[in-house]
């Protein structure tokens, strides 16, 4: 946290020379925000609505006066809860689990938009914009709660996969940065208004969704059958030797923000 204040502290000190013409309007807001992390195949299932909370930096290049380039730097909260079979390791033992977890995602974003405005009515300037968001992951971490269903008690020509005895787990606050891809791109359409206060000073609102193009994960999972238990690959070297059919886990994640700033 304290190096995303300083990243964005030199950012604004960078660019506060360009507030003062009038071609530029700068905004520093804070966007707390509802997520949720959104699967693409039915090996995955999403659980409720996140609040998160972030932050940042607003810069708008003005080519007319009802048009902007706008851009900016953010640090973007987002998450969500997803549940699935995956395999791991447990006292020696090959292992099939139920995960659930919930996942607390921090990213750096710069946004590339087109900014519409209207001309001042009363004090008040309509705006809208829509565009791109470029964003890089720098803080990743999951709750966990963790079902063992089945484990491997077979020998090395064959597999035995049966109820587990191992305990289900909690944990807190794991660090998953290598479950989670560096980048993030997603699509940015947002509206709302700004309240001249005198001159240049203003306040700014505006509610926007914010929506992943790409896949945030990087991890694999392990496949369900039709009746929802794990399903399983035939090895034909070894026809008796059983493997849980794995695939790569996808989902996008998604928010909605409110954005409330000062314009200077």
């Amino acid at each position: 946290m304290k190096n995303s204040i300083l990243l964005i502290a030199t950012f604004l000190i960078t660019t506060v020379a360009m507030a003062q013409e009038k071609e530029w309007k700068i905004a520093l807001h804070v966007d707390p925000n509802v997520a949720w992390m959104k699967p693409d195949n039915k090996n995955i299932d999403a659980g409720a609505m996140k609040i998160k909370f972030g932050f940042g930096i607003m810069i708008d290049k003005m080519f007319t006066d009802n048009y902007a380039f706008g851009t900016g730097l953010n640090i973007l909260n987002t998450g969500g809860t997803l549940t699935y079979f995956d395999r791991a390791i447990k006292e020696n033992h090959s292992v099939v689990r139920e995960v659930q977890r919930t996942y607390n995602l921090k990213y750096l974003e710069i946004p590339l938009t087109l900014k519409l405005r209207t001309n001042e009515i009363g004090y008040i300037t309509y705006w809208a914009q829509f565009g791109v968001g470029l964003g890089f992951n720098i803080k990743a971490t999951g709750d966990n709660e963790l079902k063992y269903v089945v484990q491997d008690f077979g020998t090395t020509d064959s597999s035995s996969w049966l109820l587990s005895d191992f305990k289900k787990e909690s944990t807190e606050d794991d660090i998953i940065k290598d479950d989670i891809r560096l980048f993030r791109t997603s699509l940015i359409i947002a509206a709302g208004i700004e309240y001249n206060l005198s001159g240049n000073a203003g306040i700014l609102a505006g509610i926007s969704f914010n929506n992943a193009f790409s896949n945030v994960l990087n991890s694999k999972g392990v496949m369900k059958d039709a009746t929802g238990n794990v399903q399983y690959d035939s090895n034909t070297s070894k026809p008796f030797k059983r493997t849980p059919t794995e695939f790569d886990l996808r989902t996008i994640s998604n928010l909605i923000s409110l954005q409330v700033g000062f314009l200077f």
